[in-house]
């Protein structure tokens, strides 16, 4: 087994993945690879400090962030000025970044805590659709369309608006869970952004004017509007981001 056969192999051979042949020829390998055998005890480590950590359940923002960040990882261009790192190594820097970020609690620049726990689940829900192959389930901006595949999927009605002559468009609907409850979500577009919201029936009377904030790069806005809690964010300006929800209210309005 040469070298660079014997590097791809690490993986495998600590996972026990390998036939016994194979084994025995990485075994024997490791002798003449330095290189391999510091690649295995990386790889040894990682998997012992993972083991050893608490089991918590992972957030929603978290685990998008993190499948995000992958993906980005291991499809990146290398610069050519530079030589191609080793897929092994991005993938122990990534994994070291996630044993600290699960070690502490660490997410988005603050401890998550409570009062984040509904903007981590908003950014999670855009995420996942901006991860997507396909961003929407059903695709298509007639709400004549969008509005009836609901039905049957889940125990409420959402209310759907085309939002092109107000610059946003819908593009289409898809399902989504929030605080372990299955919701319909809307997602739009503004020039080449996308805004998901996320609408479920309220659990309080009155209507509460939209409330927005700007977090790691996103708007969030969160408002209760005509018997709906409704959730929506994008990487869109706050300004845009109140326009928006104020369409949104529009249209419902008009509709009522």
């Amino acid at each position: 087994m040469d070298c660079p056969t014997c590097e791809a192999s690490v993986d495998a051979y600590v996972d026990g993945e390998l036939s016994a042949r194979e084994s025995a020829a990485f075994e024997q390998a490791l002798t003449a690879c330095p290189e391999c055998r510091e690649r295995l005890a990386t790889a040894r480590a990682i998997g012992g400090l993972l083991r050893d950590l608490p089991v918590e359940r992972t957030t929603d923002l978290l685990r998008a962030r993190l499948e995000r960040d992958l993906r980005a990882s291991v499809d990146a261009p290398e610069p050519r000025a530079r030589p191609a790192a080793r897929p092994w190594a991005r993938w122990s820097a990534m994994a070291a970044s996630l044993i600290v970020a699960v070690g502490i609690g660490w997410v988005g620049g603050t401890f998550t805590s409570r009062e984040g726990r509904d903007s981590n689940e908003a950014i999670a829900s855009y995420l996942r659709v901006a991860m997507a192959e396909a961003p929407v389930e059903v695709a298509s901006s007639d709400r004549h369309t969008v509005k009836p595949w609901f039905a049957g999927r889940i125990d409420y009605s959402p209310p759907v608006h085309d939002l092109t002559a107000e610059g946003f468009p819908l593009v289409g609907g898809r399902l989504d869970v929030v605080s372990g409850r299955k919701v319909s979500v809307l997602v739009y577009r503004r020039n080449q952004h996308r805004i998901v919201l996320s609408l479920w029936p309220a659990g309080a009377g009155g209507n509460v004017a939209p409330s927005v904030t700007q977090r790691d790069g996103f708007a969030l806005a969160e408002w209760r509007h005509a018997g709906f809690d409704m959730r929506a964010v994008s990487d869109i300006s706050p300004n845009e981001m109140s326009s928006f929800a104020t369409a949104v209210n529009r249209a419902v309005d008009v509709e009522r």
